[in-house]
């Protein structure tokens, strides 16, 4: 639904600006009860007003982005124009400090009234200290989705399972996905050997967030790093929203997608890459081909004892 994108961004603008930026979930909380009351008030200004000058929000389910504050309030005023009873009713889940003046929060907003169906949606948003006080840098919004079992919500990502390679003049890259006992969880090993011997291996966990209700992985690298990604699809390719814990301390982040070439290859490639809120070169795609095992060669038809041998 058109009105829903804005239900996390303007939720948790006013549930962090008067927040400090030590602030505690608790006091995180406490101000997301006051921003409900504010944002019933459809004081579209007022909203816009806490994100940054150049803030993103991003509907996985359309594709759609709106950038920066004044596009927000334009487009927030033109919601509470069409739906003048509209209120909302929000949850924030889980909030993490990712360094002292950056956030990541994970929730649930529903908005009702105006007219419509109840819509129900999913949030992660990045928040960042700037001028002062707590902005919204960063939404992505979806559909809130319902799945009876982890093993059904890692249902869409069987084709992945098997063995696949890449090599290229830098080097060549394996990695292998297998279900675990039970197939709740996927496991991805994966190891890149550069053209001169040096060796980067890890391993991935790919399972069911059953409170952000996503698709989440968690990655762990032989030089110490590790990171959390939140999975979501957009037609046929995969979005991954990255973090990542570097061995020096440094956060990089970035969104890894990928997109399915047939049965047999697969594109991949990182985007927005950023290093403690620095971009970074975007890296051509890399493609990864299935490894057919080779064919077994037919077995000797079995001696038939009652035939003599010649």
């Amino acid at each position: 639904m058109f009105t829903s994108r804005w239900v996390p961004a303007a939720v948790l603008a006013w549930s962090l600006i008067s927040a400090p930026a030590f602030a505690d979930e608790a006091a995180v909380r406490k101000s997301l009860k006051a921003y409900v009351e504010a944002f019933n008030l459809h004081d579209a200004k007022a909203t816009a007003s806490f994100w940054t000058e150049t803030g993103v929000h991003r509907n996985e389910a359309t594709g759609e982005e709106i950038s920066g504050r004044a596009a927000m309030e334009a487009d927030l005023a033109s919601v509470f124009k069409l739906r003048p009873t509209s209120r909302l009713d929000a949850r924030l889940d889980k909030l993490r400090m990712i360094r002292p003046d950056v956030a990541r929060g994970e929730g649930e907003a529903i908005l009702t009234g105006g007219g419509e169906d109840p819509s129900v949606s999913r949030f992660t948003v990045i928040l960042i200290v700037s001028e002062g006080k707590w902005l919204i840098d960063s939404v992505d919004e979806r559909p809130a989705v319902t799945v009876s079992s982890a093993v059904d919500a890692l249902a869409e990502l069987e084709w992945l399972v098997g063995a696949w390679s890449e090599e290229s003049a830098d080097g060549r890259l394996d990695t292998a996905f297998r279900r675990t006992s039970g197939g709740a969880f996927l496991v991805r090993s994966f190891a890149f050997t550069s053209a001169e011997g040096a060796l980067d291996e890890g391993s991935q966990v790919i399972g069911w967030d059953p409170i952000a209700k996503q698709i989440r992985s968690w990655s762990f690298h032989s030089d110490g790093s590790f990171g959390e990604g939140l999975w979501s699809r957009n037609g046929d390719a995969w979005l991954i929203r990255s973090t990542h814990t570097l061995p020096d301390g440094r956060v990089a982040s970035g969104t890894y997608v990928l997109t399915p070439e047939g049965d047999d290859a697969v594109t991949f490639q990182l985007v927005g890459h950023e290093i403690d809120g620095e971009p970074q070169p975007t890296a051509p795609a890399v493609t990864l081909n299935r490894v057919v095992p080779p064919a077994q060669a037919p077995a000797e038809p079995a001696a038939n004892p009652a035939v003599p041998a010649q």
